[in-house]
């Protein structure tokens, strides 16, 4: 056991447990999602202690050096103090590079950053300090990694061209903050059915094989498999297939959430939807498919990758209400049940807490910490 101190609330990290999975034992709040170090969401600062190295390893330089570990990834070896992520810290430091003037007297930034920002053509961020006196909202437009530039685009209401000289704001040094998803509206339409294509895949007898294959590949692959804890495979390939079929032939078969709903707690930025693409792929080559068959059934794929690809996780919606699934909540049990985190027996009648999206119960001992 090892005493840790995360906002004053003290608990005890068990031997070979992440700190994670400590604070969900607890019913500690902390955003997370990936559970394998992709996503970001569950940094902590560490105030005092030691963490391990793997702990940050994955981090940029300047999170290490601000001694930043990500919760998933971290066992600790003794005690810990331990602090949320600081907005101050996720701020990128950025120099103004050159103006450009649109023809609708919008403005185009270049700029550099002074560490690496992940983003989607299309997010916003915010940006402030150097020449700009107020904070100003951009919409982060493209990259020319030949000169390791950014591109964001301002309306000329919010930064009108008269205000700075194009020499004034050359070489200005910024901070940055984002990029903030870009929900879409609604959800993307279900594709147009291809029957040809689902007879070319042997009347949908190579999907399930393939589905298979390619499950067991995502079961064993360390990015991919804490997406689906407690999620059994045969489940999963299931209602894959279904929603596979329904796509490729019309037919309604599938009873599920739509891509979107499904997918809204999942942080996916697209490095991780592309290493998904390419354990399809190999499990459709090994399954003999031809370069026509992988092609029109990829098309289903990238149909979808609007609704899932995100850096922050979007709400669940049901019948045009939000359902919040990132919290905990108490029930009494009418029958007993196991603990989820130690195995021991919890009686018929016991009040338990449990995370709403995981479902996770725990013993009165171990939510005790």
């Amino acid at each position: 056991m090892h005493p840790i101190q995360y906002q004053g609330q003290p608990l005890r990290c068990r031997d070979n447990e992440s700190l994670l999975d400590a604070f969900v034992r607890t019913g500690v709040a902390i955003d997370f999602s990936c559970k394998s170090g992709v996503c970001r969401r569950c940094l902590v600062k560490v105030v005092d202690g030691a963490a391990p190295a793997e702990a940050a390893r994955s981090l940029p330089p300047h999170l290490q050096s601000a001694g930043y570990v990500l919760a998933c990834q971290c066992k600790p070896a003794g005690p810990l103090s331990l602090a949320p992520k600081s907005p101050a810290d996720m701020l990128t430091p950025c120099m103004l590079v050159r103006r450009e003037h649109g023809a609708d007297g919008s403005s185009i930034l270049w700029f550099e950053t002074a560490t690496e920002l992940a983003f989607t053509a299309g997010q916003s961020a915010q940006v402030f300090d150097g020449p700009f006196p107020a904070p100003i909202h951009v919409r982060l437009s493209g990259r020319d990694d030949a000169q390791g530039l950014i591109q964001a685009e301002v309306a000329h209401d919010v930064l009108p061209q008269a205000a700075f000289s194009d020499d004034a704001l050359f070489g200005a040094d910024f901070q940055l903050r984002g990029p903030f998803p870009v929900e879409p509206e609604g959800e993307a339409p279900l594709p147009a059915p291809d029957l040809a294509l689902w007879h070319l895949l042997d009347h949908g007898r190579l999907v399930r094989r393939v589905l298979e294959a390619f499950y067991r590949k995502v079961y064993a692959d360390p990015l991919l498999q804490p997406f689906f804890e407690r999620v059994s495979m045969e489940r999963v390939i299931g209602k894959q297939y279904a929603f596979l079929m329904q796509c490729m032939t019309g037919d309604k078969v599938y009873i599920g959430e739509r891509p979107k709903n499904a997918h809204h707690w999942m942080v996916i930025p697209d490095t991780l939807f592309e290493h998904r693409q390419r354990l399809m792929a190999q499990a459709q080559r090994e399954l003999g498919l031809t370069p026509e068959q992988m092609a029109g059934w990829a098309r289903y794929e990238e149909h979808f990758r609007a609704d899932i690809v995100k850096h922050a996780p979007w709400p669940r919606r049901m019948g045009g209400q939000v359902v919040e699934t990132e919290r905990y909540d108490s029930v009494t049990l009418d029958e007993g049940t196991v603990c989820d985190h130690c195995g021991a027996e919890i009686a018929a009648g016991s009040t338990v807490r449990f995370h709403v999206r995981l479902g996770q119960v725990g013993c009165p001992s171990c939510e005790r910490g």
